[in-house]
């Protein structure tokens, strides 16, 4: 439990929200406890529905009056990338071609140079999860 709040403190992390956290682990150990592919697409569409209610029930502060680097709006726009980044994590079968594809496609798809940011991190691992 102390390590799970060290590791909160990390600035590495691409978002703060334990909430998503939660559900994201929640998701990454239901997947990978799931032998059947079609049942652990299922739990990503479900996970996706969370995370896109997780970001219209944030409270946003205004936006004209609110500096670019305040925490809550960096928190939003961190959670909105990780929430680009699953959205590409879409296949009709679990392939080893379909999940290299996404994988790569991921990965270049980061938005910030110095390799693959936390929010594809995040990305990555559910899709290791799913293909798994």
């Amino acid at each position: 439990m102390i390590l799970a709040f060290v590791l909160a403190g990390n600035s590495a992390m691409a978002f703060q929200d334990l909430q998503t956290y939660r559900a994201t682990d929640e998701l990454i150990n239901a997947m990978q406890l799931e032998g059947d592919t079609s049942v652990r697409l299922r739990q990503l569409e479900s996970y996706k529905d969370f995370l896109y209610s997780r970001l219209n029930t944030i409270e946003l502060p205004d936006i004209e009056t609110t500096p670019d680097n305040d925490p809550r709006l960096e928190e939003y726009r961190s959670l909105t990338e990780f929430d680009n980044y699953v959205a590409l994590i879409r296949m009709r079968q679990v392939s080893a071609k379909s999940c290299h594809s996404t994988k790569v496609h991921i990965e270049n798809s980061t938005s910030r140079e110095g390799g693959v940011v936390p929010e594809a991190v995040e990305a990555l691992k559910i899709l290791s999860a799913l293909c798994t």
